[in-house]
């Protein structure tokens, strides 16, 4: 809370427009970027925030959307979805044919940020992958017997007095309201070292070494979960944050290992961090969005494009409460969910099989966060698809009937339920939706995402009476006694949980709850920010797309052909095809402990 409201502060101060000329006459709305937004994104992820409740999974990132770039010449896959060969996936019951190889590396950047939503989320991945899954985990320092998984408690589940004490001495907005804990990761499977960049480089050199003997290669998933970092000399090279504050792993960087494979190893990406949307540029030699399209089979899906924040880095310990990219690509493609429950509905051209490229659009329907997903495809056409904001405004006037006639099956499940999320109707929506964006980034400030400031004033108040009677009581009593204990503190909590039954704290405690339901509707606004430019990127994806099919250079034609049926493999079975013992639903374990 009190890193949102100091972002709240800077952001209103800070923040100045800037041009990035794309296009011919001047750039697109989806082009702008905010120097002032990307400086404080970069403080913001060097120290990410820790929320301390479940509905603060994305309210300080949510309040990002009026100072975010939308780079819409990026979306979801296009070209007609009869040009699409889909991959054959050769299934055998619980094990593939090729036996698939995956790298997860999560974990943030030190303790303090290496919440417990990241380490579910490894869980979450290794427990989905086939039974004959060649693995490698890496995760925080390596070290599976330490302490170093980050989780809160709800402030609400401790007795009521003790929760008045906090908030009285601390106020809501600091770390001691709900109390961090450490404990030892579970993450179900073993651990295999430290995510650090020498562990990457000696992962990369085994892999090399192992897939150069192999006659058949074998895919390969590189999975992500952690922190990101803004780059903001080198946008297109943002970073992931690596373990202990040494060398992190730039796209650059990333785009120099897996040059390091045999050609015809095929390379499938998900990652899921801050500012994760610069590692499309992996379709380029070198990561370097100048640099000409590899010729290597590779796709891609991260949580946000690169100018924008991502959810999931909860220290809350509910994960029923989970709403974050990982939640919703792999509950789609495997059809369970990361609780045990079984997901269905995204097999959109009914082939029997869910595609990642249909995971990826389920994704943008469902995703109940501030999380703007974008996959290489996109980067592909932003690259070689470029117009000015007039033609851009223009592009947008195209009928709603003729973009679901150009779109994919998995695209059109995804207009139409963005539609409805938006409560867009009739054939004028693209261009409604984009004038809406428009409308949005031009009048709505920051602060349009907060209350009017009553609730806080209200509780200020009451919180600076109530303070003066606590030092009056217990003059010594600090929020480090809390922590340790004692008879002191035994008694105040005791005292004051007599006097909040009695109703003496009510209004106190009212404020306090008036303020998270400003905060909650705070993120819900957010959210359907998010819902909004999902639907105006995608829809400007598919008209690229139909473009770039109708009058594009051929051999673009052919290489993004390419990469859309690389984003249509399935490498993960479904989990009815996984033995019972790898989806078990973790529902009734406390990730606490």
């Amino acid at each position: 809370m009190a890193k949102f409201v100091r972002l709240l502060e800077l952001v209103v101060k800070h923040i100045v427009p800037v041009v990035r000329t794309v296009g011919q006459d001047s750039e697109p709305i989806c082009d702008r970027v905010s120097q002032g937004y990307r400086k404080q994104a970069l403080m913001y992820e060097t120290k990410p925030y820790r929320p301390a409740r479940s509905r603060r999974l994305g309210i300080a990132r949510a309040t990002w959307f009026a100072c975010c770039a939308l780079l819409l010449p990026l979306t979801t896959r296009a070209l007609s979805p009869h040009d699409i060969p889909r991959p054959v996936r050769q299934e055998t019951g619980e094990k593939s044919t090729v036996p698939l190889r995956v790298l997860i590396v999560g974990g943030g950047p030190s303790l303090e940020y290496n919440q417990v939503a990241i380490e579910s989320n490894v869980r979450y991945v290794a427990r989905l992958l086939p039974s004959d899954a060649i693995r490698t985990t890496l995760f925080a320092d390596g070290n599976a017997n330490k302490a170093t998984v980050l989780y809160d408690d709800d402030p609400r589940a401790m007795p009521t007095g003790e929760r008045v004490i906090r908030l009285l001495l601390g106020g809501r907005d600091s770390e001691s309201y709900s109390p961090a804990h450490y404990r030892k990761p579970n993450l179900g499977s073993s651990l295999d070292g430290a995510s650090k960049y020498s562990e990457l480089d000696r992962v990369f050199t085994q892999i090399a070494g192992e897939e150069s003997k192999e006659v058949s290669p074998e895919p390969l998933l590189l999975y992500f979960t952690g922190h990101g970092s803004h780059n903001e000399k080198e946008p297109d090279n943002n970073r992931y944050d690596l373990w202990g504050g040494g060398r992190d792993l730039t796209v650059r960087d990333l785009a120099q290992h897996i040059a390091r494979l045999p050609q015809n190893v095929p390379v499938t990406l998900v990652m899921v961090q801050c500012f994760s949307g610069a590692f499309g540029n992996l379709i380029f030699e070198g990561g370097n969005q100048d640099g000409h399209s590899t010729d290597r089979d590779i796709a891609g899906f991260f949580a946000t494009v690169e100018d924008r924040v991502a959810a999931g880095c909860t220290s809350a310990i509910n994960e029923a409460e989970y709403h974050d990219f990982t939640s919703y690509f792999f509950a789609a493609l495997t059809g369970i969910d990361r609780v045990g429950r079984h997901v269905s509905g995204a097999d959109y051209n009914h082939d029997g099989r869910v595609g990642m490229d249909e995971a990826f659009c389920y994704s943008l329907i469902h995703d109940e966060s501030i999380d703007v997903p974008v996959c290489t495809s996109d980067v592909f056409l932003q690259r070689y698809l470029p117009m000015s904001m007039s033609q851009e405004a223009a592009l947008f006037r195209t009928p709603y009937k003729s973009l679901i006639a150009w779109a994919t099956p998995a695209q059109r499940a995804a207009l139409d339920g963005l539609s409805g999320r938006l409560h867009l109707a009739g054939t004028d929506r693209p261009n409604l939706a984009y004038q809406q964006f428009q409308g949005r980034i031009g009048s709505r400030s920051f602060r349009a995402h907060r209350s009017d400031g009553t609730a806080a004033r209200r509780y200020a108040a009451l919180r600076s009476e109530g303070s003066v009677l606590l030092k009056q009581r217990f003059p010594s009593l600090r929020i480090s006694n809390l922590e340790l204990g004692g008879a002191d503190v035994k008694t105040a909590v005791a005292e004051f949980t007599k006097q909040a039954d009695a109703g003496e704290w009510k209004d106190l405690l009212d404020a306090d709850d008036a303020l998270d339901k400003a905060d909650s509707d705070a993120e819900d606004s957010a959210i359907a920010d998010s819902q909004l430019i999902r639907f105006v990127r995608l829809c400007k994806s598919v008209m690229l797309a139909h473009r770039l099919r109708e009058s594009g250079d051929k051999s673009v034609q052919v290489r993004f052909k390419r990469l859309l049926e690389a984003e249509g493999r399935t490498l993960l079975p479904p989990a009815n095809q996984q033995p019972a013992s790898r989806i078990v639903s973790p529902a009734t374990q406390n990730v606490s402990q």
